[in-house]
């Protein structure tokens, strides 16, 4: 196990985490892979199913770690993610979960079977807020403040717990115990940090054969996604990867509505709002509408006929960047998705909410900032405001001069002088 991550550390790490960087997400699975198979354990008393529980937890907080508003409660946030997933286990009918066999349980290790059966009978008959803080102690091997961090609670609180724990049990039980569990902790063993993003890092370089040998070796990873909600299948599809996605539909893979909005799979929308006709205007898991998904990935097909069905076109995400379809266009570089939104009246000034260095931002803000000079006088022509402000007080001009885009910035201040 890493270095105990200070708060600021923390913070840092799960911000970048937030921007995509699958790398310190990585860091973030790797940091706290050993305390969510504990808590899991706890609940689940099956080292197996605690491992299940800990990577469905990951691919959820995976998916909506933007929802994370204070970065510096991720512990916190995520121990609850755990605790939903290993409920999830529990209330599963095909799943019964009972007391350990200590002879086949993989944690006995070399620990006496017998020795092994008494003192998991006595850690799981302690109360529950003093079971969780002993499997979290003596499993990961977590410092008392990582585990008071990780539990809400103050580091008085753990020593009191632990201390009440070890009046309860023997001593030199636990003690011996405490080396055979830490033996099966996760990050002994690579594989469990790198395989809960390795999936999403082949599927956008396109190694089909990676991505083969993944799936292969756990299924799971088919509905693995990424910060924005992009599986695998919508970065293979949209990164040019036929072989790939060929490969993930021969696994299985049968997109869903917004999932088929983002590929460009016009008959299924067909079929699926047939069925469904409420999906035209629902929100993705990670809160975008159909629309918006298309436009961002410049399915030009899907946004037509998404459009003809009467979807609303100015529809604001639910997702923390809280952009509308035009906005998702633009910060795609989706031109024919853009113009199409404009051509049948998107509200070319409607400004972007949420958070960020582009809060408050138009359309023209993004034209003029992402440098997408063909969309500066359609926009102009149907009524882009030059002089509007974002959130930071810019107009359009002046964060085209920030980005140096300055054919852009003479366009816009000629049109501001007429």
């Amino acid at each position: 196990m890493g270095p105990y991550l200070q708060m600021d550390t923390l913070d840092a790490i799960v911000r970048k985490a937030q921007e995509g960087d699958t790398g310190a997400f990585a860091l973030l699975v790797r940091r706290f892979q050993d305390m969510a198979v504990a808590y899991g354990y706890s609940m689940l008393r099956d080292f197996h199913l605690a491992e299940d529980a800990a990577q469905e937890a990951f691919f959820e907080a995976y998916r909506h770690l933007q929802q994370l508003r204070e970065p510096a409660a991720f512990a916190v946030w995520f121990r609850r993610i755990v605790f939903k997933q290993c409920d999830r286990i529990t209330r599963r009918k095909t799943v019964e979960t009972v007391p350990l066999d200590p002879a086949s349980d993989p944690a006995a290790g070399s620990v006496d079977p017998q020795m092994m059966h008494e003192i998991l009978e006595a850690i799981h008959g302690l109360p529950d807020h003093e079971r969780d803080t002993t499997l979290l102690f003596y499993i990961s091997g977590y410092s008392m403040e990582e585990v008071g961090a990780f539990l809400d609670v103050p580091v008085s609180t753990v020593k009191g717990r632990l201390h009440s724990a070890r009046n309860r049990l023997r001593a030199s039980l636990l003690d011996s115990i405490g080396d055979s569990l830490r033996s099966r902790r996760p990050s002994r063993d690579e594989s469990f940090a790198s395989t809960v993003v390795e999936l999403l890092a082949a599927a956008r370089a396109g190694d089909a054969a990676r991505v083969t040998e993944l799936l292969r070796a756990d299924p799971k990873l088919l509905v693995a996604r990424d910060p924005m909600g992009n599986t695998a299948l919508v970065l293979a599809v949209n990164g040019g990867h036929q072989a790939l996605a060929d490969i993930l539909f021969a696994a299985g893979v049968a997109p869903g509505f917004h999932e088929a909005a983002a590929i460009g799979d016009v008959p299924r929308i067909q079929t699926d709002l047939e069925a469904n006709p409420a999906l035209l205007d629902s929100y993705s898991p990670e809160g975008f509408p159909a629309l918006s998904l298309a436009a961002h990935f410049g399915q030009l097909a899907s946004v037509n006929f998404l459009m003809d069905r009467g979807a609303d076109i100015d529809r604001v995400a639910r997702h923390p960047l809280e952009v509308t379809p035009l906005h998702a266009a633009l910060f795609g570089g989706q031109i024919d998705t853009a113009l199409a939104l404009v051509a049948n009246g998107a509200d070319v000034n409607l400004a972007r909410r949420g958070d960020g260095r582009r809060a408050g931002w138009t359309a023209l803000h993004y034209a003029a900032g992402l440098g997408l000079s063909s969309l500066i006088q359609p926009l102009l022509d149907r009524g882009a405001d030059v002089s509007c402000r974002d959130a930071a007080g810019r107009t359009p001009i002046e964060v085209a001069k920030e980005a140096s885009q300055h054919a852009i910035a003479r366009m816009l201040s000629e049109r501001g002088a007429r």
